[in-house]
């Protein structure tokens, strides 16, 4: 009977240690995720998908960063390595950062925002947008599809991104566990 006992405080005090173990891990692991995570919640707002990207692109930055230093598995290089593909492609939509404009502004000059004011209707306004380069009335019309054909084109290179970023997570994104 007194070995039963001494096993039983033996178990009960392996498993209280064990516990306070674990939450001490765990609370240390809160705190660094508060600290790390406070200046992307800081920012985080509800009305543009931006934000989601912000929340996706910070969760992988931080796992390609723990399977590059510290994967286990094999092949965490290269789950690593579409981490930061994804995390590229994110970036890149976040940053709206596609050319297509550029190559219009230089044909036809950056945009000249003229507000006037409507007359009959105080606090309204319309807004006139020239270009340098826009001469004539057939230039004008060119300028339209130009501009039109730019923003198509930018639009097309963001979904690109988006699909070849979810295609990514979707085949992949599973598997990423260490």
């Amino acid at each position: 009977m007194k070995s039963v006992k001494k096993m039983w405080k033996t178990v009960t005090k392996f498993l209280l240690i064990e516990d306070i173990t674990d939450w001490y891990y765990d609370f240390k692991q809160g705190v660094e995720n508060l600290w790390i995570w406070f200046p992307v919640i800081w920012k985080d707002r509800w009305w543009d998908s931006y934000y989601i990207y912000a929340l996706l692109h910070k969760k992988i930055e931080l796992m390609e960063k723990n399977f590059r230093e510290r994967g286990h598995h094999v092949g965490n290089v290269k789950d690593a390595d579409r981490m930061k593909t994804c995390r590229i492609l994110i970036k890149r939509i976040m940053d709206d950062d596609y050319s297509a404009m550029d190559a219009h502004d230089k044909k036809w000059g950056k945009p000249d925002f003229i507000w006037n004011d409507i007359e009959d209707q105080p606090g309204y306004c319309t807004l006139d947008i020239s270009h340098k380069n826009v001469k004539t009335p057939e230039d004008e019309i060119q300028e339209k599809k130009d501009f039109k054909h730019a923003i198509d084109l930018e639009e097309y290179q963001k979904n690109q991104d988006i699909n070849y970023l979810f295609h990514l997570m979707k085949k992949y994104s599973r598997t990423w566990w260490d």
